[in-house]
């Protein structure tokens, strides 16, 4: 492939756009549908829980969040592509707890001081340019007791991905622990598994698995 053509993918994995956009966010569900069911299980959500999903794409392995959530729980998906909120939308409407949408950036998103039980975001931390003000702009969010889950693939393996040269922030397992810690996070812990070959659209790669969470004291 070209240059401009690996640009091209990266730019649509950090954030969709138009008909491609809607490709790739359903090749996404196949390719994330193991990682994420692996987050969300480290994250645990429980009944009647606030949670916020941060880059849910089009919400289709979201539900299970939902599930767990049940009718009083809250669910709010924030997600910087304009074409994934709509679908995104779509696609949890009337489904099992109250939900909200909010289209644009997580940094600029305001909202109540220790107000949330949890935070969850899958293949997302690649795609924020400065993960210490990230961690600790969501740190503020969560109520005491409040934890995170964040499932992304190992840096060995993303170096292995042609267009991760551009508009990835590739960091190490242990980077990205350090920052936990330093914006107020305790219990910091990461789980590793093993590659395994996955479809993404006519080609199969290998990807394996990182999960890493951290609680608020």
């Amino acid at each position: 492939m070209q240059d401009q053509d690996l640009q091209s993918i990266a730019n649509q994995l950090s954030c969709p756009e138009g008909d491609a956009g809607i490709d790739i966010g359903n090749k996404m569900n196949v390719l994330n549908q193991i990682i994420t069911s692996q987050t969300i299980e480290k994250l645990s959500p429980q009944k009647g829980e606030s949670i916020i999903e941060i880059g849910p794409g089009n919400g289709s392995l979201s539900l299970p969040i939902l599930e767990n959530l049940g009718r009083n729980g809250h669910y709010l998906g924030i997600e910087m592509s304009e074409v994934m909120a709509e679908e995104l939308q779509r696609n949890l409407a009337g489904n099992h707890c109250t939900t909200k949408v909010v289209y644009g950036d997580c940094l600029e998103v305001q909202l109540k001081n220790e107000s949330i039980d949890g935070v969850i975001g899958v293949n997302l931390l690649y795609f924020i340019k400065d993960l210490s003000i990230f961690f600790k702009h969501i740190f503020k969010w969560l109520k005491p007791g409040g934890r995170v889950a964040f499932g992304v693939r190992s840096d060995k393996s993303l170096k292995q991905l042609p267009f991760t040269q551009f508009k990835f922030h590739i960091r190490t397992t242990a980077e990205i622990k350090f920052l936990m810690k330093d914006a107020g996070f305790k219990a910091v812990e990461s789980s590793f598994f093993n590659k395994e070959m996955v479809p993404f659209g006519d080609t199969i790669i290998q990807a394996d698995s990182v999960i890493i969470t951290g609680k608020k004291s």
